[in-house]
This record gives structure tokens, sequence and C-alpha cells, in this order.
């Protein structure tokens, strides 16, 4: 199911990153990652065929919302839109309705389920 998946993790915390890589991988995902938003802009405007964009939303410097809004503007002048998803600890049904209304796709709260992202992420392709 998931082996020509390729997918963009955003995460700056070390630990966290390492956990979703090796978490994407085990489930032959393609899996880029980047530790800050500027590097994830750089990353998503350089690689082709992305499946999906898998991002915090607490990361230094800019945001992953603000990342995301980059993203989807760069998806309008392009015309190729990517599924973009918040990963989160903020659990609250308000945020994350508050998330989807500011254009993510969908929102996993923290600790995420990687089975459930692939399906979400399926839906999309």
């Amino acid at each position: 199911m998931a082996e020509k998946l390729k997918v963009l993790v955003v995460e700056d915390d070390p630990a966290n990153l390492i956990v979703s890589v090796k978490s994407l991988e085990r489930r032959k995902v393609e899996v880029l990652s980047a530790r800050d938003a500027f590097e994830a802009l750089d990353v998503y405007d350089n690689t082709e065929n992305l499946s999906a964009v898998l991002t915090d939303i607490q990361l230094p410097g800019m945001d992953g919302t603000e990342m995301m809004r980059k993203m989807r503007a760069k998806e309008e002048y392009v015309g190729i839109s990517v599924p973009i998803f918040a990963m989160t600890a903020y659990a609250f049904e308000d945020d994350r309705k508050n998330f989807l209304k500011q254009g993510f796709d969908d929102v996993f709260i923290k600790p995420v389920d990687y089975d459930k992202i692939l399906e979400t992420i399926q839906l999309y392709l």
C-alpha cells in the first residue's frame, strides 16, 4: 500500500523526528525531513511527487501554520496540491477545528497513529 508514498516530515524536536521518520520508513514510506519551516520550504520547493507534508505546529522561526500558508500559495501558482497535515499536542476539538479552518487537510494529535496517517494520505491520492 505505502510503497510509493513520499512524505516530508517537519519536526524540530530530535526525538519526535526520529520516531516519525523511523515509524514511516518501517511502513515502506520514503521520508524527507526538515527541522524547521525554512528547511521544509526548501525541500518542498525542490522535491517532485510529494505525497504529503506532515508538520509539527510549534516550529522555531516560523510556525507550521505560516509554513502551510506559504506552501498553499505555491500550490496556487504551480497548480499542484499536496495534502498538508498538522501534528500537534493541542488535543481540544476547538484547536483541531481551528487548524482545519486555517487550511490543514487534517490534524493528528500526538502521539500520532502512523497507520491512520497513511490511511488518510491514501484518501488524498
